[in-house]
């Protein structure tokens, strides 16, 4: 049979869009996307002032996965070292993480720091692969009415000092992905810009300007002034392992 000019376009057309699809499919690759949380955290004694942190993807249409919601907690001078966001909660699935962005200045040294971390994508597989096949996925609210998912948390530590931590967190574990200490930066006036443009004094004054006079005055009078939070437990296992028990015997 042969085909006329309009059914070879419509052809055309279909192999197209089929072809559209599979490449949609195929970026998006939902065999490869997985449910997790992320918090940030710093010392109640070492407050810092979090302009940002994100995580990067593979697939630079992703976003999210948490942080906001903890990063209100430290800018609000209400974080402690390892906490996490008390009410984690996930929408879509996401590709595990490439890189992880932050930029922050600390209060105690007066320092600004701004880097771009790379994160061990086939280690981060290989713990969600080990949890799930252990039963040791946390669950996570969804974003759905009455749904739940599970997955595992990630929470970042700023230390003092320039240290930065990444932990990954399940049932009964808490693994190190990232250990490491950064170097303070010299920011763009574009960095330093907070409803006006500022220069590293102002900018700080502005930022710290609502800091409790509570954390002033233990800053003041030497607490923790030597302490070394990089390498301090969080006591994470400690802390929910009653939790996890009661979880277990309510499903029995």
């Amino acid at each position: 049979m042969k085909l006329n000019l309009v059914n070879k376009i419509y052809i055309g057309i279909a192999i197209i869009l089929l072809l559209s699809i599979a490449l949609r499919v195929f970026n998006y690759k939902a065999w490869d996307r997985h449910y997790f949380f992320a918090s940030v955290s710093a010392p109640y004694t070492h407050p810092i002032y979090l302009r940002d942190i994100y995580f990067i993807y593979p697939n630079e249409d992703d976003f999210g996965g948490g942080f906001s919601y903890s990063r209100d907690e430290v800018n609000n001078f209400n974080s402690s070292w390892g906490a996490e966001y008390y009410s984690p909660r996930v929408g879509d699935p996401l590709q595990f993480p490439k890189q992880l962005a932050l930029q922050y200045v600390s209060y105690r040294d007066k320092k600004f720091y701004k880097d771009t971390l790379d994160l061990p994508r086939q280690t981060i597989e290989d713990i969600f692969r080990q949890a799930k096949d252990k039963n040791q996925l946390l669950n996570i609210s969804s974003n759905k009415v009455m749904d739940e998912k599970q997955g595992l948390h990630f929470v970042v530590g700023i230390a003092n000092d320039g240290n930065v931590i990444v932990w990954l967190r399940g049932m009964y574990f808490e693994k190190v992905l990232l250990k490491t200490k950064l170097k303070p930066k010299e920011l763009s006036s574009e960095d330093l810009y907070y409803v006006k443009p500022l220069n590293k004094k102002e900018y700080y004054q502005k930022v710290f300007e609502y800091m409790p006079d509570t954390i002033k005055n233990l800053i003041n009078s030497g607490v923790d002034a030597k302490a070394n939070y990089i390498d301090t437990p969080t006591h994470y296992i400690e802390q929910n392992k009653d939790y996890w028990e009661n979880q277990k015997k309510a499903k029995l």
